[in-house]
């Protein structure tokens, strides 16, 4: 699967630094980690970056 940097997600599952959460993104459910030292709250958009395996690299 491509990713483009443009593209966005919706944070379903705290995600804190160095562990996974979740996000929703094109209709489904991914695991994500955040590329920077901050926690992502439910609800809040963020930038899909690239993907590592089945996990989404995403940022605020």
């Amino acid at each position: 699967m491509t990713v483009s940097h443009l593209e966005r997600a919706i944070v379903e599952e705290e995600i804190k630094p160095n562990q996974s959460g979740s996000v929703r993104f094109q209709s489904s459910w991914w695991p994500a980690k955040c590329v920077r030292e901050i926690t992502l709250q439910p609800g809040e958009v963020v930038r899909v970056v690239r993907l590592e395996n089945i996990t989404l690299i995403v940022e605020a």
